[in-house]
């Protein structure tokens, strides 16, 4: 609902463990962020853009990790993200992505 805190949540689901990973999440086009948080848990560092967020990792084990964005809706309307993407920093032929998806602001 506009005007009101929404968290964004992302699940990464890496089978082995994974060095020096960087995580980025798009954000609506009809929002902007609550609050910028510092790096949480494993994390090393958080880079806040106008589209996105960059999440950096030092270590990443193996398993399901759930990252949560504090974000403030602003316009309604319906409006499309684009894919997530999970890397290694050093060797980017190493990804995942997600698909395109759609949210929508009342």
């Amino acid at each position: 609902i506009k005007g009101e805190k929404a968290l964004f949540q992302a699940e990464v689901v890496n089978s082995k463990d994974a060095a020096y990973v960087m995580v980025e999440l798009p954000i609506p086009a009809g929002a902007s962020y609550a609050d910028k948080t510092k790096a949480i848990g494993p994390e090393v560092h958080r880079a806040y853009y106008r589209d996105r967020v960059a999440i950096f990792y030092e270590y990443l084990p193996a398993g399901t990790h759930t990252i949560e964005v504090s974000l403030l809706p602003r316009y309604s309307g319906t409006y499309s993200i684009n894919p997530a993407k999970a890397e290694l920093m050093y060797f980017p032929t190493f990804f995942g992505r997600e698909r395109m998806k759609k949210v929508v602001i009342e």
